[in-house]
């Protein structure tokens, strides 16, 4: 039998930034009560509360559910609530250097973004980005 069992949240187990659907919900906690299971993705804590702890019966069975946001920067576990086991943060310096670059390579390529449904480009402490699904750009 299978230890540990590993997903992506985003395209696997829930459309992209959608919380799991009532269907997904029920077969992952029922999952959880046979296996170890983990879920990496890109997004950060807040996105793993929304889109699947919210969907989950809080029981004992939480126990055999590790999260691995910001493509695994981060690790949390359960323990009676969640604890941050691990977070690989980047130094101020570090994040400002990456974000002016970001802009840099962003001009550089001559997008001009039309509308921006959220933040284009996002600090999440471990992992910088620029979010493709919030920006509507033109060339």
């Amino acid at each position: 039998m299978k230890k540990l069992i590993v997903f992506d949240l985003d395209g696997t187990l829930a459309e992209s930034k959608a919380s799991l659907d009532a269907e997904m919900a029920t077969l992952f906690s029922a999952l959880l009560k046979i296996v170890k299971v983990a879920v990496i993705s890109g997004g950060d804590w807040p996105q793993f509360e929304t889109q699947v702890l919210s969907n989950l019966p809080h029981d004992e069975h939480m126990k055999n559910l590790s999260l691995l946001p910001t493509c695994g920067t981060k690790f949390y576990q359960y323990a009676g609530d969640w604890k941050k086991i691990y977070s690989e943060d980047f130094a101020a310096d570090q994040k400002e250097k990456i974000v002016s670059s970001l802009k840099q390579a962003l001009e550089a390529a001559g997008f001009k973004v039309e509308k921006v449904w959220g933040e284009k480009i996002e600090d999440r402490g471990s992992q910088i980005g620029i979010s493709a699904k919030v920006l509507k750009l033109s060339y």
